[in-house]
């Protein structure tokens, strides 16, 4: 079990979200997380993916250099 301390206006801004969703503070609490846990390993599957596809003599464009390089940024 964790206790959680929260300031006034995150209380305000949870009970807000707590109506409009119909459930729990506790149930709330926990969806966020798990979507923000979900998501912070997703990034590092991607960042070491990355990493790999580098490491393996790939070369990477930036998408803004290619289409100025090709014109067609007018």
């Amino acid at each position: 079990m964790v206790t959680l301390e929260l300031d006034d206006e995150t209380a305000t801004l949870l009970n807000q979200l707590v109506e409009q969703e119909h459930i729990s503070p506790a149930q709330l609490i926990k969806n966020v997380l798990l979507e923000h846990l979900e998501d912070s390993q997703d990034a590092k599957k991607a960042d070491d993916a990355y990493q790999r596809y580098l490491e393996g003599g790939k070369i990477s464009h930036n998408l803004n250099d290619v289409v100025k390089e090709l014109g067609l940024d007018s």
